[in-house]
């Protein structure tokens, strides 16, 4: 019986532990944090609401997981501009926060497969030997890399693995985050709500249990440089000319904590020239970090499910390899995808209108449960430049 450390206890290490359970092989979390529950659900100064679909669909599927979602997250139904429909989501999806992602995916650990699942929390990996498979002085036959964009297991393998590189690259994206607390019924908490369309405005719910309701909204407005408030009266200055939709659904104290959070920086893209190393393997924000296009989430939990299978599909030593040859194509389509989206860009505007026609609207299709990110990737680039 193979014996295998998940470094990272977020999104893609709890699917893959959970994965490898069903299949009665045991596992070693290695999470920074306290346990899901014991933590706030999202950070108010980075978070903001995740949507689970087609992508996130099918490995919620092979793990088994769609009811334990149905109870930590909102059902997710498309997308929303006023009041009229834009984007129809028609088979399971939910949307919520990281916090209530990492809830759902340990309620359903701890109740199937506690026994073959060892959690470790508050453990802040440093290093990783990628070849001996060792972490903490202890050695693994595979060491599962899902720490995220800033992944130790990443930095390991590009200092001991030779050929092994990393490329970065940046988009001008930011996003500022406001809490809207007086949505009321204004807003249908089943769709992420356009706001504003210059700059991108959309408003959505994540869980919280101290609301009337049980749920807090809020909006992320994506700009194309940091933007600074020397007061809340500026601020609600600003947005009464940019974003005045969003105005009207908050009070002067969430437009106070508005003004002072700085901007999050959302347009980093990071790919690596391969997925395994050693003993090692990558998966979600490890292996591929991109802009938000609504597919961080989902491509984590799909890349826990591709190794899975790879895993399932032939020799331990050989399925690193495997893994590669499945993933990578993905991730660094995904990637693709999200460098194309850039806030504030009449460029960006432009291209969506004129594919349109032809049927190509990359964020929508990357939605998709039967479509890879490589063949939207693929159909988009049939169109020349537009998506050159």
């Amino acid at each position: 019986m193979p014996d295998i450390a998940i470094i990272g206890g977020g999104p893609g290490g709890l699917t893959a532990a959970i994965a490898l359970a069903r299949r009665g092989i045991p596992s070693t979390v290695f999470e920074r944090d306290a346990h899901p529950e014991r933590i706030p659900r999202f950070n108010p100064d980075r978070s903001y609401p995740i949507d689970i679909t087609g992508h996130g669909l099918k490995a919620l599927r092979h793990i088994d997981a769609l009811a334990h979602f149905d109870a930590h997250l909102t059902p997710f139904r498309g997308i929303k501009y006023g009041r009229r429909v834009l984007d129809h989501w028609r088979e399971p999806g939910w949307i919520g926060s990281r916090g209530d992602i990492t809830r759902a995916l340990m309620s359903l650990a701890e109740q199937r497969h506690g026994g073959l699942i060892d959690f470790v929390f508050h453990s802040d990996i440093g290093t990783v030997d990628v070849h001996a498979g060792e972490v903490v002085g202890r050695r693994f036959d595979l060491v599962v890399g899902a720490d995220g964009a800033g992944s130790a297991v990443r930095s390991a393998m590009r200092e001991q693995a030779e050929g092994f590189t990393v490329a970065t690259s940046a988009v001008p994206n930011f996003g500022l985050l406001l809490e809207l607390d007086q949505v009321g019924g204004a807003l249908d908490k089943h769709y992420l709500n356009g706001l504003a369309v210059n700059p991108l405005a959309l408003a959505a719910v994540i869980a919280d249990e101290d609301k009337p309701d049980g749920v807090r909204w809020l909006c992320v407005i994506g700009v194309n440089k940091p933007i600074t408030f020397a007061s809340p009266a500026e601020a609600a200055s600003w947005l009464r000319r940019h974003v005045p939709r969003a105005l009207e659904l908050t009070g002067e104290q969430a437009v106070a904590e508005f003004a002072r959070r700085a901007p999050v920086n959302l347009g980093q893209r990071l790919s690596c020239s391969r997925l395994h190393a050693g003993r090692a393997v990558l998966l979600g924000d490890a292996a591929a970090a991109f802009p938000p296009v609504g597919q961080g989430g989902n491509a984590a939990l799909e890349s826990a499910m591709v190794l899975d299978q790879c895993l399932a599909s032939g020799l331990l030593a050989t399925a690193g390899a495997r893994y590669d040859a499945a993933w990578r194509p993905e991730a660094d389509a995904i990637s693709w995808i999200g460098g194309q989206i850039r806030y504030q860009n009449p460029v960006t505007l432009l291209r969506s209108l004129v594919a349109a026609p032809f049927g190509v609207n990359i964020t929508s299709q990357a939605k998709s449960s039967t479509r890879s990110y490589a063949d939207v990737r693929r159909a988009a680039r049939r169109l020349g430049p537009i998506w050159a």
